[in-house]
């Protein structure tokens, strides 16, 4: 076989995946007075928080989309599709989701974290650092994750 029907064969295994993305159901967020919406891929998002006066979301893409839309509103809009999301809190005391599906690991915070933190929770695809930390313990953040288990 060529190189290149190597690469065709490949292609055409990857084929489907693409498709399904493709069909996925997108959400519309607003970004702001005057802003175009914003179309998002629910399965994508990695986190949903707060910063700096706007609703902020991680995608798996490295790419935060922020928007003037309630925390709690855009959070229940992704949950609805499907998107498992874990409610904790951050180290200043908000509400945060994470996307069970892209959690890696979980683990005691470390001393590079601020005070407060007693968990952190490695993530894929976080755009400024590899993991965040929570005022949750492991064993909160571990409990959390066990209630919004996917139905076997």
């Amino acid at each position: 076989m060529m190189p290149w029907g190597r690469r065709a064969a490949l292609l055409l295994t990857l084929l489907p995946l693409s498709v399904a993305q493709a069909g996925e159901e997108f959400i519309e967020i607003s970004p702001g007075p005057g802003g175009r919406p914003v179309l998002i891929a629910p399965s994508q998002v990695v986190r949903i928080g707060r910063a700096e006066g706007f609703t902020v979301v991680d995608t798996t893409a490295w790419v935060q989309q922020r928007t003037v839309e309630p925390l709690e509103s855009v959070a229940r809009r992704i949950a609805a599709t499907g998107q498992r999301l874990v409610p904790l809190t951050d180290l200043n005391g908000q509400r945060i989701y994470i996307a069970a599906d892209r959690v890696v690991l979980i683990r005691d915070s470390q001393e590079r974290h601020a005070a407060g933190a007693r968990a952190a929770i490695v993530l894929v695809g976080l755009r400024f650092n590899t993991d965040v930390a929570v005022r949750e313990t492991v064993e909160d953040v571990m409990a959390a994750l066990r209630s919004t288990a996917a139905p076997r």
